[in-house]
């Protein structure tokens, strides 16, 4: 493997900002450079899987690149254990007890009548002033209370759960993640208790009366998946939102051509997926001796699954560097691959679709004078810090 030299050295694919196009040629020069480069990452060295068929079989063999020991070392000492820091029987089993509950009726019937109206609830609160910061107002709000009113928390806690989700993966504050998780549990623990014993036609209900071959979720367990959904689930689609509006921001034609053909929408949604993916590389240690990308890697490797790099690989995407809607549909890693393909996919997507109907719908002439802090930033988690907008009033 070829060693990292100017002009690629002097970057940290873990700390740096990378904002806009900087990551897209970075990885661009690495996949150039070979199909296993070693890059910096949080000070240490990783290995970067950079092309996509090499990541899609690194996701496959689950065995030798398991997602628990990662998980482990970081989400699960705060949010708790959960069917992402575990893996082979166990993983299967708490993600089937977890499953039934985002297939639920319930979640069903939220989609089709509740989120539409909790995205314009949010929107009633700024549309009427014609400016506004589209990720302080909407994309940093709506998929945390999504998540509290498919839970059936009561709405006077959503800016609670909010600001502890927010809270509960901060590596700069480990003290506050840590009161965050114990604040969660003060206030979900009697809701839980609650519906244990008496179930309503919520999420948390589900959770916690799922049975799977005779088993049961904990109270741990359902805290710690509650937890879970909102660190990581309503996180990575509050990024991808964010990347979605950012992006079509900076392609006018295509927002106008979105308000014209709402059949556009959706392929607008899986592009953005592709183009612009709220986790851009997703870390891995390998469990035995194994083959990544034609290269022999010894047990205890970190390595990198570089998901947006993969989702621009020119030897799969034509013309990758650009975002097209009509380019014909295919498929993306930007959920992983295999047996750890996230399961709150659709849920994202459902998500990402409603709240781009009702940005359309309710703000004419949406455009950005202000582009500071617009541009997707970030090597690991990516997203705009703010989306300073316009729209006719």
């Amino acid at each position: 493997m070829e060693r990292l030299a100017s002009p690629a050295s002097g970057f940290d694919i873990g700390t740096d900002p990378l904002p806009g196009d900087e990551l897209h040629r970075l990885h661009a020069e690495l996949r150039a450079r070979g199909a296993l480069v070693p890059v910096p990452f949080y000070g240490m060295t990783a290995l970067l899987v950079s092309r996509f068929d090499d990541v899609r079989e690194a996701f496959r063999d689950d065995a030798s690149l398991p997602g628990g020991p990662t998980y482990q070392q970081t989400v699960e000492k705060i949010v708790g254990r959960t069917f992402i820091s575990m893996d082979d029987r166990e993983h299967h089993l708490y993600r089937k007890l977890a499953m039934p509950a985002f297939q639920s009726g319930a979640i069903a019937r939220f989609n089709e009548g509740e989120l539409v109206a909790l995205v314009h609830e949010l929107l009633d609160r700024f549309a009427p002033r014609g400016t506004g910061d589209l990720v302080e107002e909407l994309t940093g709000v709506l998929p945390y209370y999504a998540i509290t009113r498919k839970l059936g928390i009561p709405r006077a806690r959503d800016e609670d759960m909010r600001h502890w989700a927010d809270q509960l993966l901060n590596p700069r504050d480990p003290e506050g993640a840590a009161t965050a998780a114990r604040e969660f549990t003060d206030i979900l623990g009697p809701i839980l208790a609650a519906r244990r014993a008496e179930p309503r036609e919520d999420l948390l209900s589900a959770l916690a009366h799922a049975v799977i071959d005779g088993e049961r979720l904990s109270d741990e367990d359902v805290l710690s998946h509650v937890r879970l959904l909102f660190a990581v689930g309503a996180t990575t689609t509050s990024h991808a939102m964010g990347n979605l509006l950012s992006t079509l921001l900076e392609h006018p034609e295509l927002l106008e051509r979105a308000r014209r053909e709402p059949g556009l929408r959706p392929a607008l949604v899986h592009e953005l997926l592709r183009f612009e993916p709220p986790v851009a590389n997703l870390p891995r240690l390998s469990s035995r001796p194994l083959r990544v990308a034609g290269e022999e890697v010894p047990p205890g490797t970190l390595l990198l699954f570089g998901l947006a790099s993969a989702n621009r690989d020119p030897a799969v995407f034509a013309d990758a560097d650009r975002y097209d809607p009509d380019r014909p549909a295919q498929d993306v890693l930007t959920f992983g691959f295999g047996v750890k393909y996230c399961p709150g996919a659709h849920l994202a997507r459902r998500e990402l679709l409603t709240a781009l109907d009702a940005v359309l719908e309710r703000l004419p002439g949406l455009r950005l004078p202000d582009a500071a802090g617009a541009a997707p930033e970030g090597g690991t988690l990516r997203h705009p810090r703010a989306l300073h907008a316009a729209w006719d009033v």
